[in-house]
């Protein structure tokens, strides 16, 4: 009775906010992407790779939560060559970094349908799914539900759940802890996401702690573009150049790094900035912010070939920013100085390079405090130009520092790799 009720409240969610929708569609391509699918209309085509195959559901819900079971995809599919997976993502970006990275290891690419009963059931008829995966904390109440009616094993791996999550989930506690009581495997981040797993219906048994994924990362490889220049070579920056990568910046934070940028160049003659907005329909917005500021810039996918003086670089690519980090004199991590949450802190550690972020970091404090325990990162207390200002104005002085900063930040993933082995290990247990 109760996942009727679900479905119905799915369903007027869908109707009410349909012209919501309808608008975004039209002037948004990517409410347009994957539409079809969303609803369960997939092309035989797509997928015919699982045909009469053992196959595994992988689900990620955008770019953060796809790069960080990569190394798990690699691994399982080594393991098992003749498991087919299928793998999907909720957002464009997500399917286009699964694209871009995944290919190899992957079998077939769909949106994740909308939780609706009837819509998930002919997707579990038509794939047959012997497992699915889903990595870090989307979980639907159907899927869940469906998937153990026909005994198929549900997995959270790399599982998170925030604070806001954890009490929103205990107030519908009606729906989700027969959710969470359904799971097969809840392999958590930390001992306290484990703990929330089981507080909200996770029998004790099917709850572990493996670790974090994102710290069994690789540095992606150098990138060879145009006639086989490096990205360097094409952004025109020199061995010489200071580079402060702001990279999956949100909006408000442009203004607040830009402002301190335009200060810090009166100190740093050769200093450069290379803004990577998070969302790609921000690109143009951000130009505008740029260019009302008269420093001279340049997006990269328009080169630089009439540029010789520009300051700042609008990375308005897709793909590009994991490699761009090791140009990189300084990162600062977006998504922090508004509160979003965050993103990876990661990925310039990889090239040995000092992370800054600001104030807000719910998805990664934890990821956070091992960093500064450990002198790998600094954040900047408020969310203002003079403390970004001071923050970078230190670093881009102290060359010691920053060598410190990046070798302990390098330090900190070999430390608490090996997640990926550990979840590879409950896995293969799970699926036998």
């Amino acid at each position: 009775m109760v996942l009727i009720l679900y479905d119905i409240f799915i369903c007027l969610s869908i109707v009410l906010l349909l012209p919501y929708f309808l608008f975004k569609m039209i002037f948004h391509k990517k409410y347009r992407s994957g539409i079809f699918e969303r609803f369960g209309i997939i092309g035989k085509k797509k997928l015919a790779p699982l045909k009469n195959s053992e196959v595994v559901w992988f689900h990620a819900v955008s770019v953060g939560e796809t790069k960080a079971v990569i190394p798990l995809l690699k691994a399982f599919k080594a393991q098992r060559p003749n498991t087919k997976i299928l793998f999907s993502t909720v957002t464009r970006t997500g399917q286009r970094v699964a694209e871009k990275e995944c290919a190899d290891f992957i079998d077939a690419l769909i949106y994740f349908p909308i939780d609706l009963s009837w819509v998930v059931k002919s997707i579990i008829r038509r794939v047959r799914p012997k497992a699915l995966i889903v990595v870090e904390k989307e979980i639907w109440p159907n899927i869940v539900a469906i998937m153990r009616k026909r005994s198929i094993p549900v997995a959270v791996v790399n599982g998170s759940i925030s604070d806001k999550s954890f009490k929103g989930y205990k107030r519908a506690g009606f729906i989700f802890r027969r959710t969470y009581g359904a799971l097969s495997l809840f392999s958590g981040i930390t001992e306290l996401d484990t703990k929330k797993a089981v507080t909200l219906g996770t029998p004790q048994a099917n709850a572990t702690t493996s670790g974090n994924l994102k710290f069994d990362m690789t540095p992606p490889e150098e990138l060879s573009l145009e006639e086989g220049q490096t990205i360097q070579e094409v952004l025109r920056i020199n061995d010489k150049d200071l580079v402060i990568v702001a990279g999956s910046t949100h909006a408000g934070e442009e203004v607040l790094i830009l402002e301190a940028f335009k200060e810090l160049l009166s100190f740093f003659p050769k200093l450069k900035l290379i803004i990577a907005p998070r969302h790609p329909e921000r690109f143009a917005e951000v130009e505008s912010i740029v260019r009302a500021t008269a420093i001279p810039y340049i997006r990269r996918s328009r080169g630089a070939e009439d540029s010789t003086d520009h300051k700042v670089i609008i990375l308005d690519t897709l793909g590009e920013l994991g490699a761009i980090y090791n140009l990189a004199t300084v990162a600062f991590i977006g998504g922090t100085l508004v509160d979003t949450g965050g993103h990876n802190l990661l990925e310039p550690a990889l090239f040995r390079k000092p992370v800054i972020y600001g104030p807000y970091l719910k998805s990664y404090r934890y990821m956070a405090e091992i960093m500064e325990a450990k002198g790998a990162s600094r954040r900047i207390k408020e969310a203002t130009a003079e403390r970004v200002l001071k923050v970078l104005k230190k670093l881009l002085t102290d060359k010691d520092l920053r060598e410190e900063m990046g070798q302990a930040g390098f330090s900190v993933i070999k430390e608490n790799s090996g997640a990926t082995i550990r979840t590879l290990d409950i896995l293969e247990k799970l699926i036998k």
